[in-house]
């Protein structure tokens, strides 16, 4: 019997450049047939606009753009225009501040849409943004590349977690509170392995922060101001601990450009809602911890303070 022809490509389009991730997704996708990580390739792009206050897009968004254009991307002048021309949608700027408004713009088109690592700043701009998708049947897909390494996924195994301590680069951006900027990758390993349901947030010590869920279960986060491309972390449970350590770089991008493929194909989110929505969550509330100098209790997924 002949086996079915595979799938043509996705059609990918990228919403705002100014991230490496643009360029580097684009080689990882390749043809979508002969690339690192088939069944995608990048058709079209959009520069984005970069806000004044935010060096790190306004200072490389022309270079990046040229970069993307010089692998045969065609630039778009819209977002819309993107959208038009492609099956998904890569929302990959840099600035999280501008997810929301993309996100919205987006996902009338009733297409997948992924939004690389910052989901949003706010938990309410997060609930909006999914509320939207349903509106408009589009697959919201999510998640640091972190999560998606093999480094992470062997060590976490499929036994039971009663602790992760996590460290890696805490660098900030103008905008983005603490823990908004890199240190969201740790929030989202934590998430991945204790799963959604944190009910408290203490980030009053200079060193640690600590995530407590309603069993007792535990995550600290910890790291230097300084970017590094190492994140190491030790999960701890009934079966022992197991430590690993993830090195920046594009061989850590092809985890999540797998599961941004497998989520289009089967419609299915490559990362849960609650889970989304946690992620923010302790993003915002750990930035509360450190205004107040208290712990923060997190709020139910109906707006309730946990108990």
């Amino acid at each position: 019997m002949t086996p079915a022809p595979a799938p043509a490509p996705l059609r990918l389009g990228l919403i705002g450049v100014d991230s490496p991730h643009a360029p580097s997704f684009t080689r990882l996708f390749g043809d979508g047939v002969t690339g690192t990580v088939p069944g995608a390739t990048v058709t079209a792009a959009w520069k984005g606009v970069p806000a004044a206050d935010f060096p790190l897009g306004r200072d490389r968004v022309e270079a990046l753009a040229r970069e993307v254009a010089d692998l045969g991307v065609p630039l778009c002048s819209s977002p819309e225009e993107v959208a038009g021309r492609c099956d998904a949608l890569l929302v990959v700027a840099s600035d999280a501040r501008t997810h929301h408004g993309y996100f919205t713009r987006l996902a009338a088109f009733g297409k997948p849409v992924y939004v690389d690592t910052r989901f949003a700043l706010a938990l309410a701009d997060a609930r909006a943004m999914l509320a939207t998708a349903r509106q408009h049947a589009c697959l919201p897909l999510a998640g640091s590349p972190k999560r998606f390494t093999p480094e992470f996924r062997q060590a976490l195994g499929s036994g039971d977690i009663d602790r992760i301590d996590l460290t890696g680069p805490l660098p900030t951006q103008p905008g983005h509170p603490f823990l908004a900027w890199y240190g969201v990758h740790l929030v989202d390993l934590a998430v991945a392995a204790l799963g959604p349901g944190c009910v408290a947030v203490d980030a009053t010590d200079a060193g640690r922060t600590s995530l407590t869920w309603a069993d007792g279960r535990v995550a600290t986060l910890g790291g230097d101001a300084e970017w590094s491309p190492s994140t190491t972390g030790r999960l701890d449970g009934p079966g022992g601990g197991r430590a690993f350590a993830i090195e920046a770089g594009p061989a850590m991008l092809t985890g999540l450009l797998t599961s941004i493929v497998e989520s289009c194909r089967t419609g299915v989110p490559n990362v849960p809602e609650a889970e989304v929505l946690d992620i923010v969550a302790v993003v915002e509330a750990a930035h509360r911890s450190r205004l107040t100098g208290a712990p923060v209790r997190l709020p139910r997924p109906d707006g309730e303070v946990r108990p």
